[in-house]
């Protein structure tokens, strides 16, 4: 029999997916507590604050796990080869899932943000920690004027990328702009 620990680990991780997929308002306790496989009654046990709480917990997890990625990427390739294989994979990713898993955050981000200060401030810290990757990233490289704009540029283009990308059904547009965000960095990168 799971653990306790268990259940409310897998209802964060079973709904982090449910929110990239469908949203948070489209997301109900019964889903998440039938993909989490918890008993139910746990959501009120492990979530006194509610659903928000849930979300935010949510929302930090899928942060960390795809600023974890992120910096991978950057540490194995340059900042212009990592962005342009953040998209590539971004898309694959996208493609796959029938055009449901986008970015982790920006469902919600856009979705509910607006109407919740909680919401707002974990899709912030999301986007903050991926910005702050991609600007160590691009000031290691040798991009020290403007490393931080280069980056929310970086960051921007790849959200949007993923948001035409899904809206389309067509993955060559975040790979197109993902080859565009490289070439902008290439460009800035000291000449060896």
């Amino acid at each position: 029999m799971p653990r306790v620990s268990d259940s409310r680990a897998r209802m964060v991780r079973a709904a982090a997916v449910l929110f990239r997929q469908q949203g948070y308002s489209a997301t109900g306790w019964r889903q998440v507590v039938a993909k989490s496989k918890a008993p139910w009654g746990s959501q009120a046990h492990h979530f006194p604050g509610g659903k928000e709480q849930l979300a935010t917990d949510a929302l930090a997890l899928a942060a960390a796990e795809y600023e974890n990625l992120l910096r991978q990427a950057m540490s194995v390739h340059n900042p212009a080869d990592a962005v342009r294989v953040w998209a590539a994979a971004g898309a694959h990713q996208l493609k796959r899932s029938g055009w449901t898993d986008g970015c982790p955050v920006a469902t919600v981000a856009l979705e509910s943000a607006g109407n919740s200060p909680a919401l707002a401030a974990a899709c912030h810290a999301a986007f903050s920690s991926w910005h702050a990757v991609l600007t160590e990233s691009l000031i290691a490289a040798g991009i020290d004027e403007g490393a931080e704009a280069l980056a929310l540029t970086v960051l921007a283009g790849i959200e949007g990328g993923l948001l035409l990308a899904r809206a389309a059904h067509d993955e060559t547009l975040l790979c197109d702009v993902g080859d565009q965000l490289a070439e902008l960095i290439r460009a800035k990168l000291p000449q060896a």
